[in-house]
C-alpha cells in the first residue's frame, strides 16, 4: 500500500535546554470545575519573535525554575501542543498547552507534586516560562486530505487532536476524509474542550466529516473509550481494512493495549492476522502512538 506522506515541520528556530526561549503567559484558563479532583489548565503563551514554527502533533519542552539537585537544573518536560500552527490568536504569535497539575501520594504516604506541572498551573498572566523545541516529526497529519483520521485519547491526550481539528477546519478549511474522535474522561466536566467550561470541539459537530464519541468512566452510564470504539466497529473496521486511514492514539499506555485487543479480535473474526496488518500499517506511517 501507499505510504502516508506526513507534513514535515518547517525549518523554524529550535530551542535547546541551555538556551531556551522565554515566553510570556497570555492566559491561564482552568478547563475543569473548581470542585473537580483534577486541575487541568489551558495555557496560552506569547512566542512572538521566537522564530518558532510548529505544526500540529509536535511538542514543546518546559524548563521549570530551580534545581533538582545542586548544580543540576530540572529536567525538560515535554507537553503536546494544543493549538494549530497559527495559534489560538490566528497570527502565528502564540502556542497553547494543556497541562494537568500532578499531585500524588508516594509509598510513604507523603504528598508529592510534579515540579513542571505545578509550576505551569500556578503561572499568572505576564509571568515568564522557558521553552525548548519544538520536537516531533512522526505524530503528524497526512498531506492527503482524503485520508480518514481516527483519533483516540483520554485526559490531556486530547491536546494534539484539538490542534488537528482546529487546523483542518479553521486553517485548512476542508478535509474530504472522515474524522472520528474517541475521547475518554472521568466526568462530563473533566471532558476537556468538550464541557460547559470550554466546548471548543463542540463547534465542529455540524461538519459532515466529523464525529466525536465521548466516554465517561464515572456516573450513571459508566463507559470507557474502548466501549465507544467497539460500538463503532462497522465503520472503523471498514476504514482500517480498506487501508485509507491514519490512526492516532494519545494517552495512558494501558489504552494502547486495550485498543490492540479490540483490533486483534476483529481481525481474527475475519480470518486475518492483526500483527501482520499492524506491522504494515506502522511501516506505512498509518499507526501513530504517543503513550505515557
Amino acid at each position: 500500500m501507499k505510504i502516508v506522506e506526513k507534513v514535515i515541520p518547517t525549518p523554524g528556530n529550535q530551542y535547546k535546554p541551555k538556551v531556551p526561549f522565554v515566553a510570556t503567559v497570555l492566559e491561564n484558563r482552568r478547563l475543569t470545575t473548581e470542585g473537580s479532583v483534577d486541575d487541568i489548565r489551558h495555557i496560552l503563551l506569547n512566542i512572538e519573535g521566537s522564530g518558532i514554527e510548529y505544526i500540529e502533533g509536535q511538542s514543546l519542552g518546559v524548563v521549570a525554575p530551580g534545581e533538582r539537585e545542586p548544580g543540576k537544573n530540572h529536567r525538560v518536560r515535554l507537553y503536546s501542543i494544543a493549538s494549530a500552527r497559527k495559534g489560538d490568536k490566528g497570527d502565528c504569535t502564540s502556542v497553547s498547552l494543556c497541562v494537568k497539575r500532578v499531585i500524588y501520594t508516594d509509598e510513604k504516604g507523603t504528598e508529592q507534586r510534579g515540579v513542571a506541572s505545578n509550576f505551569i498551573c500556578d503561572l499568572n498572566v505576564g509571568d515568564q516560562i522557558q521553552l525548548t523545541g519544538p520536537t516531533g516529526r512522526r505524530f503528524l497529519l497526512p498531506s492527503d486530505g482524503s485520508v480518514n483520521l481516527i483519533m483516540v485519547a483520554v485526559g490531556t491526550g486530547i491536546a494534539p487532536f484539538r490542534s488537528f481539528i482546529q487546523h483542518v477546519y479553521h486553517e485548512r478549511g476542508q478535509w474530504d476524509g472522515k474524522i472520528r474522535l474517541f475521547y475518554g474522561a472521568k466526568t462530563g466536566m473533566e471532558s476537556l474542550y468538550m464541557n460547559e467550561e470550554s466546548n471548543d470541539i463542540g463547534q465542529y459537530f455540524t461538519n459532515s466529516t466529523f464525529e466525536a464519541y465521548q466516554a465517561l468512566s464515572q456516573g450513571d452510564e459508566k463507559a470507557y473509550v474502548q466501549d465507544r470504539i467497539l460500538e463503532a466497529k462497522e465503520e472503523l473496521w471498514q476504514m482500517v481494512k480498506g487501508g485509507n486511514f491514519s490512526f492516532y492514539l494519545c494517552g495512558m499506555k494501558a489504552l494502547e493495549h486495550s485498543v490492540k485487543e479490540i483490533f486483534t479480535s476483529w481481525a481474527k473474526a475475519d480470518g486475518l492476522d492483526w500483527e501482520e496488518m499492524l506491522k504494515n500499517y506502522k511501516e506505512e506511517g498509518r499507526w501513530n502512538i504517543e503513550v505515557y
